[in-house]
């Protein structure tokens, strides 16, 4: 039986944005993965101000329809854990796909403080081989001396200039959000009067 290749791609995705999917897409292509897994943080370990759950969620469902590569997770709400450390996650996670193999996405800046910040960084790549997405300019060389380093796979992102703050920060100060998320979360956004928006 052949494998499936699975990319989980966590994050608190407050909202989630075109960068997101644009590099997602980019490595499921790079990489060959059959199907990318956009995780819902539920309990984000280091954050303690999010937007709730349900909306977040809600909004990677919106924008990942229509993309038979991409499906939305609501997997930590369910183990509702107190705190959704990534190790914990994927262990759960690494039972619910036996017959796949796992492929953990993370930025270049998780993985230069994994060793010092992480709960029990060497057990991830025991579970999936891990995908770092690197994003020009590479410059900092920090990552060789990592031990990690030589597990990892490192794949060079496309540069896309947007993130969750800004869209956040726009939304607050009445700035258009068009082009920086899908259509459909811009509506959801307003709908729902999210991160301050008055329209």
């Amino acid at each position: 039986m052949i494998r499936r290749k699975i990319g989980i791609f966590g994050g608190r995705f407050d909202p989630i944005h075109m960068g997101h999917l644009i590099v997602a897409q980019d490595v499921a292509e790079k990489v060959g993965l059959d199907l990318i897994v956009f995780l819902v943080s539920f309990h984000p370990p280091h954050k303690t101000e999010f937007t709730p759950f349900q909306h977040r969620f809600r909004m990677a469902q919106l924008a990942t329809m229509g993309n038979p590569y991409f499906v939305a997770s609501d997997f930590e709400r369910r183990l509702n854990l107190a705190k959704s450390y990534t190790v914990l996650v994927m262990e759960k996670l690494r039972n619910e796909f036996r017959d796949s193999d796992l492929y953990f996405l993370m930025g270049m800046d998780q993985f230069l403080t994994m060793e010092s910040s992480w709960h029990k960084p060497e057990r991830l790549f025991e579970l999936a081989k891990v995908i770092v997405m690197q994003r020009p300019p590479i410059q900092n060389t920090a990552f060789a001396y990592s031990r990690f380093s030589e597990k990892a796979i490192f794949v060079k992102q496309r540069l896309v200039e947007v993130s969750s703050t800004e869209i956040r920060e726009r939304v607050r100060r009445g700035l258009s959000i068009k082009y920086l998320v899908p259509p459909q979360v811009e509506r959801y956004i307003y709908e729902h009067k999210l991160y301050g928006a008055r329209r």
